[in-house]
């Protein structure tokens, strides 16, 4: 173990730049479910969630992602007391970046595609987002960041999204670019 976060501070300090380059994040917050009235009425429409990502900065405004987000983190969404949905995603998103402040700053909009995961089956999501990120250094940086995540659901299996479903999601995270 201590082998591998030599190596992680090596590539850390060897490596990074703002203007290119990998890097990896996680984070933790709060989601809140839409269903666009396909439950009448939810228990509880907001879950604590988490998300883990990796991207790469392709120069300081542009930066491509992959994500992952579990939005049962806690106890999922609760439908009543025999039914919880339990969702989560992958995506793929492009980001804008507009550093301010020598580089310290950093404001971004996201936006991407991916696949999530429910109780009944799964489907296309579409991603939004907006955050700001503080650079302690060159290499970590603290996120503040909302994303809305959209999908649809067959409940007639009729082969078209007749419900349109929505996410939001507020939360920090720590990043490391390498």
């Amino acid at each position: 173990m201590k082998y591998l976060l030599l190596l992680v501070l090596f590539f850390s300090y060897s490596f990074a730049d703002r203007d290119g380059g990998p890097y990896i994040g996680v984070g933790y917050g709060v989601s809140q479910y839409d269903s666009d009235g396909l439950y009448n009425t939810l228990k509880k429409d907001s879950s604590k969630s988490i998300t883990i990502y990796g991207g790469a900065y392709i120069n300081k405004h542009f930066s491509v992602e992959l994500g992952y987000v579990d939005f049962a983190y806690e106890d999922g969404y609760i439908v009543d007391d025999t039914k919880t949905l339990k969702l989560s995603l992958f995506s793929v998103s492009t980001l804008v970046h507009y550093p301010v402040w020598d580089d310290r700053v950093d404001f971004y909009a996201k936006f991407g595609a991916g696949q999530i995961s429910y109780s009944d089956g799964s489907g296309l999501v579409f991603v939004f987002g907006v955050g700001t990120a503080v650079r302690f250094n060159d290499y970590v940086s603290l996120k503040f960041a909302y994303d809305k995540y959209f999908f649809g659901h067959d409940s007639t299996n009729s082969g078209s999204a007749d419900n349109e479903m929505s996410i939001d999601y507020i939360y920090s995270a720590i990043e490391v670019q390498f």
